[in-house]
């Protein structure tokens, strides 16, 4: 392995197990269960020699920190049927874009309900008698 794929897998290593410790923040348990599968994972593929595989291999670790970061949320009990969720900031993201499509759709299928429904001689109260069922 060059020198430089090597400095790269241990800087994945390093990351993948400082996300953990930021993703499973106060949760001692979870932290060393992540830790000791990041471990050995990386353990197991210590020897590997083609670079292909090592680049992929990397790809991988990058892709995992990436899920770690933007997927996985923590709870914490607060009583004994709720939880409360613990958001990081580089957890948000804008979604405007989302809900301005999620409006569009509604728009759009509410159009198509309504022209069904003239089609097949509804008058327009009973259409809106639909929309309240």
């Amino acid at each position: 392995m060059s020198i430089s794929l090597r400095s790269q897998v241990l800087t994945h290593y390093k990351k993948l197990i400082r996300t953990a410790q930021a993703v499973f923040q106060n949760d001692p348990a979870r932290i060393y269960s992540m830790t000791q599968g990041i471990r050995e994972n990386f353990t197991h593929y210590k020897n590997e020699k083609d670079e292909k595989t090592i680049k992929e291999l990397i790809r991988a670790a990058k892709d995992t920190d990436s899920f770690l970061r933007r997927e996985v949320l923590q709870t914490i009990q607060t009583d004994e049927n709720t939880y409360r969720l613990v958001i990081k900031p580089y957890m948000l993201f804008d979604n405007t874009r989302l809900i301005r499509t999620c409006e569009d759709d509604e728009k759009e299928h509410q159009h198509e309900e309504e022209e069904k429904a003239r089609q097949e001689g509804l008058s327009p109260c009973e259409i809106a008698a639909q929309k309240l069922k």
